[in-house]
């Protein structure tokens, strides 16, 4: 459950900073936080077989911010998560 909570952090670290680097890429001296890339499938596999239709992809963006933060929020959470004793 501990590790759980940590993963799910993590995610939510890594969204809002990749969305506080988008939000600051205009910014002269914020700039930096929005370095980054994109990772996955341009176009996804799509598997067809008539009466079925599967689609798969994975994508990822990845910044500055994005990892700070994720660090920042699975720093955060292990230290909450101790607290409440899980």
């Amino acid at each position: 459950m501990r590790k759980a909570i940590i993963i799910v952090c993590a995610i939510l670290g890594m969204i809002v900073g990749v969305a506080i680097g988008e939000a600051t890429s205009s910014m002269t001296y914020l700039k930096w936080l929005s370095i980054g890339g994109e990772v996955g499938f341009t176009n996804p596999i799509v598997l067809d077989l008539n009466f079925l239709k599967l689609t798969f992809g994975i994508w990822c963006k990845i910044s500055v911010g994005g990892v700070i933060f994720m660090l920042i929020f699975a720093f955060v959470s292990q230290k909450i998560t101790r607290w409440l004793k899980l």
